[in-house]
């Protein structure tokens, strides 16, 4: 017997699909979502589209402006550099309380976890890589024990990552195997050592991402712009040539 979809399960998908497409690029940041044609496209309610857009707002993939609509979120230093500010001061915290109660099967979780993200990049599958990466840091905020402290931090970690998602995945500085070594490293400090460490090199690894981030950004902007001058060369032949009939 198939038992009918739950409306709960409806929003996750939708999330999920939503969430895929933006990772890969089919929205790039600045795209205006359109609820009305996106949930006539894929077949459902609007009202289901949006609580699975406000899901999405949740994670920082997107930004909904009154009077205006929902946008995929743009990514700017400015935003990168203020959300690692908060969690900085966060996440170091609650690696410290982590490695005060962690398990072998907790770390053993957290090990299948980066084997996930191993696979997903070895696939070239950005949407399951992002996923991954994600769900790796969420059960070290999970694993601290404070659930105000998790609760914060999943204000503030998942609109950081999801700048990544959007676009820096594909930047051309982009280092998946330095990345992986770094969240490694990150393991291996919750497993041994004290919860004094396990922050103090939590710390420096945020503050070692928050700069690549940086860099990715540049590199990803510089790409950007040569193909967003050649559009507009290419299209101003054509302004002209209807100018003068």
């Amino acid at each position: 017997m198939v038992l009918p979809l739950k409306r709960d399960n409806l929003r996750k998908r939708l999330a999920r699909t939503l969430f895929g497409s933006i990772v890969k690029g089919e929205f790039k940041p600045g795209d205006r979502i359109v609820e009305g044609s996106l949930a006539a496209q894929l077949g459902v309610a609007q009202s289901s589209l949006r609580e699975a857009l406000q899901e999405l707002e949740h994670q920082g993939l997107v930004t909904k402006y009154d009077n205006r609509g929902t946008f995929v979120t743009v990514i700017a230093e400015e935003e990168i550099d203020q959300l690692y500010a908060v969690r900085k001061q966060l996440e170091p915290f609650a690696a410290s309380l982590v490695r005060e109660r962690i398990t072998p099967e907790d770390s053993e979780k957290l090990s299948e976890l980066l084997e996930k993200m191993r696979q997903a990049n070895d696939r070239r599958d950005l949407v399951e890589l992002a996923h991954a990466d994600l769900e790796f840091h969420e059960m070290i905020w999970h694993l601290s024990g404070n659930r105000w402290l998790e609760r914060a931090l999943r204000l503030v970690g998942p609109p950081l990552l999801a700048l990544d998602y959007v676009g820096l995945y594909g930047a051309p500085t982009y280092d998946f195997e330095r990345a992986y070594r770094q969240h490694e490293s990150l393991l291996a400090t919750l497993n041994s050592g004290s919860g004094e460490r396990a922050k103090k090199i939590f710390e420096e690894t945020l503050e070692v991402f928050r700069l690549q981030d940086i860099e990715n950004l540049s590199a990803l902007k510089s790409t950007q712009a040569p193909a967003r001058r050649a559009s507009h060369l290419k299209s101003a032949p054509a302004k002209r040539q209807k100018s003068r009939a």
